[in-house]
């Protein structure tokens, strides 16, 4: 049974050499409304359920810190995500970041991300959040276009988001970071090259650009479907605006630290978004939460009864729970190498035991020749072509090294 599997790894500590330091994930999965274009949308906030949901959370931390594997190793980054963190009171963000902070090994220079929206995410939410460790904001600000943020179901107003953010970055000690999307209904290229500007004035430690990902179930995607919007930009159009967003922000310097992200300061690290395409192990917290330790990957349960049910009954509410195949080290190689920009090939060799290169260098060579990449005998480098469509040039990484080295699954 799967508790029972769960309960034997929890008692040991985790088997394998550590990398750079363990994550920690608590998932948030309340909103105040349901975003047109959000595919992480799980449930209404009310604040009688999110109350509860909290205790529940805190009630599965404490327990977890009691067992071996939790402890075993530093936590050097810790995100809340969601959902919308921003939607719980000030009291609950405070008593869960002082929970995480006080029950794991949190490393003294963790760092502690709280993601949030504009509404609802007053001074007071703010300053506990600071005042219980956290010194990060990453803000879902997605476009300042008002027209086109109220399509998408977003309330505030192109100004007053520029008033959050200016009035955010008056409290001291945490990275503030600006995610904007591109492809939106109703966003032109004007509309996005002024969102790059604005983004840029308000001089935020951190910008990340998204592409609009058009999920099947989603409003957007069933308003697209019944006409009520335009069709959505296709791949080589979000790829232009894609280029526009990497040039706009390094020709003022901005540092690109991956694919999708960029720093203005020192207080940008992005150790967290870093750190899980690396594969680090991961404790996992809250409804629809997902992690890892060691060669064991795992989800928790999505449904918020099913959740409670679990942790009332002193159980880990796992929903998924699966084993990695011997190749996870070199996927792990590939996805965390190729979101920098840049893959090793003699440590892919290293790691591959035999000369892998060899046989991906065709490939390699016709990549290079479309303008996704340079290469030469002993790495590639992305160009922004290349950064923009990493994810299909990951899944041919991964087509290539399953057929090569795993014959039998490939051929079944």
């Amino acid at each position: 049974m799967v508790p029972l599997r769960w309960q034997e790894m929890l008692s040991n500590p985790v088997a394998g050499p550590s990398r750079s330091g363990r994550l920690a994930y608590v998932h948030i999965p309340f909103c105040a409304n349901h975003c047109l274009f959000c595919g992480f949308y799980r449930n209404a906030y009310t604040l009688l359920a999110a109350g509860e949901y909290v205790d529940l959370v805190i009630r599965d931390i404490e327990r977890e810190a009691e067992y071996a594997a939790a402890t075993s190793e530093e936590i050097t980054a810790i995100y809340l995500g969601g959902g919308t963190p921003s939607a719980l009171t000030a009291a609950e963000l405070s008593r869960l970041l002082l929970t995480l902070r006080r029950h794991l090994p949190v490393a003294a220079d963790c760092e502690i991300t709280v993601e949030g929206r504009i509404i609802h995410f007053d001074d007071e939410k703010v300053v506990a959040c600071l005042e219980a460790g956290a010194n990060r904001f990453s803000i879902g600000v997605q476009s300042f276009d008002t027209e086109v943020r109220r399509r998408q179901g977003r309330r505030a107003s192109r100004e007053d988001a520029i008033a959050f953010l200016e009035g955010l970055k008056r409290h001291d000690g945490a990275a503030i970071v600006i995610d904007l999307m591109y492809g939106l209904p109703g966003q032109t290229l004007e509309v996005w090259q002024r969102d790059l500007a604005t983004a840029a004035a308000i001089a935020p430690d951190g910008i990340d650009l998204y592409g609009l990902n058009l999920i099947p179930g989603t409003p957007l995607f069933s308003a697209i479907q019944a006409g009520k919007f335009a069709t959505a930009p296709g791949l080589a159009d979000l790829g232009r605006y894609y280029r526009i967003g990497s040039d706009f922000l390094n020709e003022r310097s901005w540092r690109q630290v991956s694919n999708n992200h960029w720093a203005r300061t020192s207080l940008e690290r992005n150790r967290y978004n870093r750190m899980i395409k690396e594969a680090a192990d991961c404790l996992a917290y809250g409804s629809g939460a997902g992690g890892s330790l060691g060669n064991l990957s795992f989800g928790l349960a999505g449904d918020l009864p099913m959740f409670s049910k679990a942790v009332l009954a002193g159980q880990k509410p796992i929903g998924i729970l699966a084993s990695s195949d011997s190749l996870r080290h070199l996927r792990d190689l590939i996805i965390g190498s190729l979101e920098m920009g840049r893959l090793d090939l003699l440590a892919l060799d290293r790691a591959a035991g035999q000369a892998l290169s060899l046989d991906l260098r065709p490939l390699l060579e016709q990549w290079s020749s479309a303008g996704l990449l340079t290469v030469s005998e002993t790495a590639i480098d992305l160009t922004v072509a290349g950064r923009f469509w990493y994810a299909n040039l990951i899944t041919a990484f991964h087509d290539i090294i399953e057929a090569r080295l795993l014959p039998d699954s490939a051929a079944a």
